[in-house]
């Protein structure tokens, strides 16, 4: 909300952004993939009433849960590793992507 306001400028730390578009990216994978893990326990407890109805065990539960939170924090943390390797590569004049002279950044030419 702070950079919408700002006229989409970052007025925030620089630190705070990639913590911010990490926790918008991963409640996104977080809600959709319990949405999934949840329609297929209704799918199999539809689909298979006998087979599964001793089996629900919260121990289960809860590393299915750990392992949700584990996948998307996981992908979600590539945020940190692109803005801390970006940051690394602008100290040494190069724009994140291996080559010289991002956007409103000058080239250097040499020789």
């Amino acid at each position: 909300m702070a950079e919408a306001a700002a006229g989409m400028a970052w007025p925030l730390p620089a630190a705070l952004c990639p913590v911010a578009n990490f926790c918008f990216y991963s409640s996104m994978y977080l809600s959709s993939l319990t949405l999934a893990a949840l329609s297929v326990q209704r799918y199999l407890g539809v689909a298979f009433p006998l087979r599964l109805q001793g089996r629900r065990r919260p121990g289960r539960v809860l590393a299915l849960t750990a392992v949700i939170w584990l996948l998307a924090c996981g992908h979600c943390s590539v945020v940190f590793v692109a803005e801390f390797t970006r940051t690394g590569s602008y100290g040494q004049g190069g724009n994140g992507s291996g080559a010289a002279g991002g956007v409103g950044e000058p080239t250097v030419s040499g020789g």
